[in-house]
């Protein structure tokens, strides 16, 4: 019944979500292999090898199963592992950092009954592995109906969620009722999951892999990024990432320029959540009388140096994180949820972030308590905070040691979220 009536309210907003759908698709960000959201995946016919099938939203969730990825190919070297995700972004970091452990890659089909049922009847999967909180009614029954398992891994459920989700109860149940287990990030995430009716014995605190991920990031030392983006040699560098919104992006300009009366020789590198806000960026940036360079025009040449750097290149700020003294990770200025803290932490870096931390809000708490991340409000918090950590670099070294133990304390939820995935499939 509750599919039936989710089919019914389906049929009856056809022509919002439609308009959404062909907007999406005139408009170019699902243009690109537009064939696979309505089913008509280039996967051949199952050969004799059994499938996983492995399902990201977009980058953040990407980077969260690499390292289960990585040993679910391990522990299954005779399984074809298909991995979809909805955004062209996580497609692109899909593609970049799985190829070599990922058969097929995917666009996310949309759910409606003839197009899962047109996909699942090629991928044919043993298990159906969804990160974080992918729930689709659809897929979810269809996938249960042809007898394959489903799994939810990373799993977490948002505060928006937890506000919102009572009052579909119901259709949670239903989906709920067709996961076979659930891999919680937190005691939180998993009382949450219960509460909307997953079975408590079918939920199990795993902590997050984005801790495992994130030492996998670590690789390109500071000195080689110094000179990559030509920055001057002992100058202090504030690395800013993830910036959402103009008004992120102008209270770190107002930060950078207190900073800059101390310290006139502070370097920023700035690079902004989504690479198409360049331009507005560097508009902002150039209107405080900086000059600015883009990290696809650095180095440069003669022994120049650049001073303020906006990245504009995909894919390099984990690794970039390593040439900072200071990092800063938008996304939580505004009301947005926040971005990933976990990369800059990695690298042992203090980081300064804004209240707005729901989506990343274990973390968020773990960097506070330990004493190596730092929330702060106003433009003129951010420029102290900076100020005083950039004049102790003794203190600085105590927090790129915090840093270290914190992220391998919270290591190995990917090693028990393949532990799950091998259990269910014997």
């Amino acid at each position: 019944m509750i599919r039936l009536l989710y089919n019914l309210f389906l049929l009856l907003t056809s022509p919002l979500w439609s308009a959404y759908v062909a907007a999406r698709l005139l408009g170019g960000s699902w243009r690109d292999r537009w064939r696979e959201r309505f089913g008509s995946v280039p996967i051949p016919h199952a050969s004799g090898k059994p499938r996983l099938w492995i399902h990201c939203v977009s980058v953040g969730e990407t980077l969260a199963a690499q390292p289960v990825v990585k040993l679910l190919r391990q522990a299954l070297p005779n399984y074809e592992i298909v991995f979809s995700t909805t955004t062209p972004t996580g497609q692109k970091t899909a593609r970049d950092t799985l190829r070599d452990w990922v058969d097929y890659f995917i666009y996310f089909p949309l759910d409606l009954p003839f197009v899962v049922r047109r996909v699942l009847g090629r991928v044919q999967p043993r298990v159906l592995i969804l990160f974080e909180t992918e729930l689709w009614l659809n897929l979810l029954a269809e996938q249960k109906r042809r007898g394959g398992r489903v799994l939810v891994l990373n799993g977490r459920i948002s505060d928006r969620t937890a506000r919102r989700a009572p009052k579909s109860r119901p259709i949670y149940q239903f989906m709920l009722r067709c996961v076979d287990f659930i891999c919680a990030q937190s005691p939180t995430d998993a009382a949450r999951f219960i509460a909307l009716g997953a079975s408590p014995s079918r939920v199990e605190v795993c902590g997050n892999t984005k801790f495992d991920q994130a030492l996998g990031a670590v690789g390109r030392d500071a000195e080689a990024w110094r000179t990559e983006l030509s920055l001057p040699n002992g100058a202090p560098v504030i690395v800013v990432g993830s910036t959402r919104t103009p008004e992120e992006e102008q209270l770190i300009a107002d930060a950078y320029q207190q900073v800059l009366h101390t310290l006139p020789e502070a370097c920023l590198v700035l690079a902004p959540r989504h690479l198409e806000r360049v331009e507005e960026v560097e508009r902002l940036l150039q209107g405080r009388g900086w000059r600015t360079h883009r990290r696809s025009q650095l180095p440069l040449p003669d022994g120049q140096h650049a001073q303020v750097v906006i990245v504009d290149t995909f894919g390099e700020l984990a690794s970039l994180y390593s040439v900072a003294d200071v990092a800063v990770v938008g996304g939580a200025f505004a009301p947005l949820g926040g971005q990933n803290l976990f990369q800059p932490l990695a690298h042992g870096k203090p980081v300064f972030f804004g209240p707005h931390t729901h989506n990343f809000r274990d973390i968020a708490q773990l960097a506070k308590a330990a004493g190596v991340g730092f929330e702060v409000r106003t433009a003129a918090e951010l420029a102290e905070g900076i100020l005083r950590l950039l004049h102790d670099p003794k203190r600085r070294e105590q927090i790129a040691q915090h840093a270290a133990e914190l992220i391998q304390k919270h290591q190995g939820a990917a090693q028990r979220c393949v532990e799950q995935v091998l259990r269910w499939l014997q």
